[in-house]
């Protein structure tokens, strides 16, 4: 099976959550890819700097995600025996876009074989954009999806902070791909899962299996599943 799990990377900031991923990453059958967000050191890295609207934002937030996040991701799972290695989609071209394109393509080919050299690889969210030959950061969410959609992963997990998507309170068990629009816009579910969803969405008839849940709830059942 290849499994392609989305982690917020404010992981890294936990050594109790860490653990936590590192066992669920080992006791995991079959390949695995990890994609990262930013984390506390992006919001923190871009305040220092005046916020987004720097000129310099968005060069500054892939060196975070590139120079900060992933290689301390990809050393705390190493220390855990896991054999990661940290990669951007600028490296290999792994992700890029293309003139006059806004979705990253994925060389899916060179994520195959890593995986059959048995890493772990461990993607920060940049893509080369081929028409400024500069990296651009991605979604995590949208990045994780076009990485699974492009391997046809047998499952695709959103790690979030709560089991799931929640209702009013409740957890939502299922989320139909072609409904959620509507319940974002009627506020069925909260807006703060919009990302998530959304990317869930778009991979949901490329992927077997698409969850949202916690880590904690990992393979408890309990989480929300997307379905096309």
């Amino acid at each position: 099976m290849t499994h392609v799990i989305k982690i917020s990377g404010y992981e890294i900031d936990h050594p109790k959550t860490m653990q936590t991923l590192a066992n669920a990453l080992n006791i995991l059958s079959g390949d695995v890819v990890l994609v990262h967000g930013g984390g506390s050191v992006l919001p923190k890295t871009l305040a220092a700097i005046g916020g987004a609207s720097n000129p310099l934002a968005a060069e500054i937030a892939a060196m975070a995600l590139r120079g900060g996040i992933n290689p301390r991701l990809v050393a705390a799972l190493s220390r855990r025996s896991i054999q990661a290695i940290g990669l951007s989609g600028v490296d290999l071209e792994l992700m890029y876009i293309q003139p006059g394109e806004e979705e990253p393509i994925v060389r899916f080919e060179v994520l195959k074989y890593l995986l059959d050299q048995n890493w772990l690889p461990v993607l920060a969210p940049i893509a080369l954009d081929l028409a400024s030959g500069c990296g651009t950061v991605l979604n995590a969410d949208l990045a994780a999806h076009m990485v699974a959609s492009a391997l046809g992963a047998d499952e695709l997990t959103f790690i979030i902070n709560t089991p799931g998507v929640f209702s009013d309170g409740k957890r939502v068990t299922g989320i139909a791909a072609r409904q959620f629009e509507r319940y974002i816009n009627q506020g069925v579910i909260d807006g703060a899962y919009a990302s998530v969803v959304r990317a869930a969405a778009a991979a949901a008839p490329f992927v077997g299996t698409v969850r949202i849940t916690d880590l904690a709830s990992l393979f408890t059942g309990v989480e929300t599943l997307v379905v096309a």
